[in-house]
């Protein structure tokens, strides 16, 4: 009997509109932070703080970031307990869970304007106001003013910030 040879390729994706490939994040002081599948672009975002929803389930990705306080933060009439996420090399908020373990919960929430696609630059809206902030707390025993999680956040953006540009114009005097 003769042998047949077919050289037909089959494909199984169901997904094929989707972008393929990996796609790595960085702080603003340049620290390698984010690794996922889909670009956080394409990802859903918060209408309270207009952070990005990272689906915990459907999603892969690697953080790169290290554990730190918990806050207590007031969503209008609500509570929300955050778990947060820091940048290991300048301890910028990078994101925040609602579960004690990495990737415990249905969601990982990343903070508006902590990542950028390209290292050593800020993200466009790195120092823009955040959606949804101006009306909220971030005050443990209710005395604080409204303001204040967004203050905080936009003057550890600023500061990492200026040092991502301090890294910058040091690296280009050396290799100048």
């Amino acid at each position: 009997m003769p042998k047949i040879i077919s050289n037909s390729i089959i494909s199984s994706s169901d997904n094929r509109e989707e972008a393929q490939g990996l796609h790595s994040y960085y702080c603003l002081c340049s620290e390698f932070i984010l690794v996922i599948d889909m670009e956080l672009a394409q990802l859903p975002r918060r209408e309270t703080d207009n952070a990005t929803i990272v689906e915990n389930a459907t999603r892969m990705y690697k953080l790169h970031a290290i554990p730190g306080e918990v806050k207590i933060v007031k969503r209008n009439d609500k509570f929300e307990k955050q778990y947060r996420l820091y940048c290991p090399r300048c301890s910028l908020l990078i994101a925040y869970e609602t579960t004690p373990h990495l990737k415990g919960g249905a969601y990982t929430y990343v903070v508006q304007g902590a990542l950028n696609e390209i290292q050593g630059v800020p993200h466009d809206d790195w120092d823009l106001e955040l959606v949804g902030q101006e009306h909220h707390q971030d005050d443990t025993h209710g005395d604080g003013d409204d303001d204040t999680e967004m203050r905080v956040r936009m003057e550890g953006n600023q500061d990492a910030a200026a040092k991502a540009r301090a890294l910058l114009a040091a690296s280009a005097s050396v290799g100048a």
